[in-house]
Formats: structure tokens, sequence, C-alpha cells
């Protein structure tokens, strides 16, 4: 009997080897579990001067959410990339916290908003309580419902693109209070005779202005401290904003009192290759023509290219990053599938994904990867080199072997004989046994430029598939 239910566990995984068969059953599914910090992170991230981090980390769609306890109180962060980045603001919090408590920037508070400086202070000291929603990791990638989002992104762009105009004015053509305020001629004279509501253009236009200078001051004082202008910190947020705003009305000079601590935060971010200082120096309208730019060495969709821009998850850092990692890999196709992929992301968490993704091939391949084909599969990137490889680039913290994935790898576009996945932190042993009875080559552990310490990394140990 024993001899018989061997044999039939040998044909089985046989079967299972063999690239064209799926084998969703091969190993139970795995429920994602609460982990020990350690075992994702090096010891470096878990504890530094002024903060810590809980111990007990919860994995939700692949990626490892961390609660730190800071001294403005707790923060979370959504990856591991997330919490390597929340701490090097750290140090940049401290100064933009100890600016803005002084009766220095208090007074010019006054002075600028008038009786709601009070207000201000209250928004300055008493920071976000809570954070609002439960992030689901980056499961969206593997699932079903994503691809059939995916697959109407094109549509969906251009429909939005005609309503809009080419630069996002829904009224690119009518009259009304915001063309009103439009030279009728050549000398630079606004119109005569204006409608009744001519001051609130005149106004508009003026608080425009203030918009600028605040978004300059703001990128000012984030490039002294090394951090990103854009960062969704909340509490970075708001000391920055509130510093920005009173900075840019030009009573209070921020840099000065800043001081010296900001050089901290640049070497930790700057070094990693986080931040392109063009994010620094560019006002986001000048920076999205930038990457436009960019985009359209390879993408053919103009409409595309102007409607990925304009996605609240990619932050105008974001952006830079992606297209920047794009460029590096100067595929020869794909371009407009990967916009529409981007097109569906709906967080920070999951532009963060696509970004990485890229960053991982170029890391991986090298030179090789250049002029290569990007592959929409399902909802997920992948990139087949000029040698005809299929690399799967899975940005991930830790990944378990769940229905979504074993389903997800056995589309019949998998079905190729040189395939490699690429993962960023972990897998489970049953997910790499799951790749493995599938025919994949694994790299656990992948580094890429500015890439956070993961506790592991390098090639895992060989899987009995048995």
């Amino acid at each position: 009997m024993n001899a018989a239910r061997a044999r039939w566990r040998a044909f089985g995984v046989a079967l299972c080897i063999a690239p064209a068969l799926a084998c969703a059953n091969t190993a139970s599914f795995e429920e994602e579990p609460v982990v020990d910090a350690a075992s994702l992170v090096q010891p470096a991230l878990l504890s530094g001067p002024g903060f810590s981090v809980d111990p007990h980390v919860e994995l939700r769609g692949y990626m490892a959410r961390f609660t730190l306890d800071t001294p403005y109180g707790p923060l979370q962060a959504d990856s591991v990339e997330i919490l390597a980045e929340r701490e090097a603001e750290l140090p940049a919090l401290e100064a933009l916290d100890g600016v803005t408590r002084s009766d220095a920037f208090l007074r010019a508070a006054g002075h600028r908003i008038g009786t709601t400086a009070s207000a201000l202070a209250q928004v300055v000291l008493h920071p976000v309580d809570s954070v609002l929603g439960i992030p689901v990791g980056v499961a969206r990638y593997f699932g079903r419902r994503l691809e059939r989002i995916a697959a109407q992104a094109q549509a969906v762009s251009d429909r939005a693109a005609r309503r809009l105009g080419n630069e996002g004015d829904p009224y690119p053509a009518d009259e009304g209070p915001m063309t009103d305020g439009r030279d009728d001629g050549n000398d630079g004279a606004p119109r005569k005779g204006g409608h009744w509501y001519s001051s609130i253009a005149r106004e508009a236009a003026r608080e425009f202005k203030r918009q600028v200078k605040y978004g300059q001051a703001r990128r000012d004082i984030a490039q002294r401290l090394g951090i990103d202008p854009y960062t969704r910190n909340p509490y970075v947020q708001e000391r920055l904003s509130a510093l920005a705003w009173v900075a840019s009305a030009g009573s209070f000079g921020a840099g000065s009192a800043i001081g010296a601590i900001g050089g901290f935060g640049a070497g930790v971010l700057a070094q990693g290759g986080r931040i392109n200082d063009v994010v620094w120096k560019l006002a986001p309208e000048d920076v999205r023509a930038r990457n436009r730019g960019r985009l359209q060495r390879y993408c053919r969709d103009e409409l595309l290219v102007r409607q990925f821009l304009r996605r609240g998850a990619f932050s105008p850092t974001l952006q830079t990053a992606f297209t920047d990692a794009l460029d590096a890999l100067q595929p020869a196709q794909g371009c407009d599938a990967l916009l529409e992929l981007g097109m569906t992301a709906d967080s920070e968490l999951e532009a963060r994904f696509l970004v990485d993704a890229l960053r991982l091939v170029d890391a991986h391949l090298g030179a090789r990867a250049k002029h290569g084909t990007l592959a929409r599969i399902g909802a997920g990137l992948a990139w087949e080199d000029a040698d005809g490889e299929l690399v799967l680039p899975l940005p991930v913290d830790r990944l378990s072997w769940t229905a979504d994935v074993a389903r997800f790898l056995d589309r019949p576009e998998f079905r190729v004989s040189r395939k490699t996945v690429l993962i960023a932190g972990d897998a489970s042993l049953a997910s790499r046994r799951g790749f493995t009875e599938r025919g994949w080559s694994i790299v656990v552990g992948v580094r890429r430029p500015g890439g956070p310490p993961y506790a592991r990394s390098g090639e895992p140990a060989p899987v009995d598939v048995e």
C-alpha cells in the first residue's frame, strides 16, 4: 500500500512539473500570517533614536504593515520600502517640529493669517490622530477584478481626454469666470467691460500666484531637508505645509530657521537614489512636461500619456521615478500596456509596485534588459528580453501561496520554457514550491537601486518538490 501511494505521489509530482499543466492544488493555500518584524528587515530598521517598530507585523496583500512608535505619535508604514523612507524622514520631522513650535514661527503665522494663527498652531502641534482606511497591499495585481479594470483603461482614457480637452480644462473654449482674465489682444491689456465676476477672476489669479510661491517654498524646504516634497507622511505633510505657507509670505526665513540639521535626511535618501532632484527644482506642471517627453519616446498613445500623468496615485515624485525606470529599460514595445496598468493604481503602494517592478528587471538583467518587451499579463507586469526569456518581477515583501497567486501563474501566457521570477523580499516555502512545479527559476532578495534592506537576500535554498 505504501509503495502504491508513493508511486501515485511521484506520478502527480511529474505531472505538475510539466510547464503546460496547471497544478493549483499541489500545495495547500496559505493565509497571510502575522510575522516577526526581524524576519523581514535588518535590525537597523527596527529601532533607533526616537523610534521603535512593533515586532508583530501583519502581512496584507503580500506587503508588510508596520507600526512605528515615534515622539509625534504612531505611524503606519505599509511596506518595507515605506518603512525605510519613514525612518529616513524622522530627522527632517524633528527639524520641522522644532521650527513650527518656535515663537518666531508662531509670531509670523499670526502676522500672516491673523486670527487663524491659533488654529494653525493646533494643527501643527496636534497632527493626525488616526489614518483612515486599511491598505490591502498589492494583491489586486494577482486578482481577476483588476484584470478587467486594466482591459478597460484605454477606453476610459480616451473618453476622459475628449471630455477634458488636451490639458485637462473641462471648458477649454467656453466663456466663464476663469476665461475673463485672458488677454483680448496683443498689448497684454485685459478686455474691457468684463462680466460681474471679473473681480473673482482677478482674485483667482492672485491666489494662483500665492500658490506658486507656496509650492516653491515647500520644495525648497523639502530639498534642504532631503525629503520628498510630496511625501504621504501625515506628520511631515502638516508641518511642511504650515511652514511653507508662512514662508511664502516672505515674513519668515524658513531656511535659516531649519539650519544645518537638514543635511542628515538628504544623505539618507539621496544615497539610495530615491529622489530625482527635478521634483525639488521644478513645479509639478514642469515635472509633468518633462516626464511626458520621456514617455513619448516609448508610448504611442498620446491621450493615454496625458491621462496617466494626471493620475492621483502617482505623485510627481513617483511619476518621475516611473519614467526614469522606463527610460533605463528602453522597451521596444509594450509601453501603452504598461500605462493602461498604471491607470488602475489607486494607492501609493500600488504605484510603487509598478515603479519597483521596472527597477527589479533593470537590476537583475542589466544591459540585457534594454530593448525588450513589456507585457501586461492579466493585471501583472512581465518582461521578455531579446533572447526570449520571460521575467516576472514581484517587488513584494513576502509572497504567500494563495489561490490568486496559483491562478495567476496558471495563465497560458506563462507556459513557456524559459521564465524567471524576481522576488524583492521573501517567499514562503509553499510559494517557492508552486513556482518550481511550474518550471520557474526563482531569485529571492533581488537588490535594486534605492531598495530597502530586507532581512535576507540571495538565491533561495533548493526546494524539495516531493
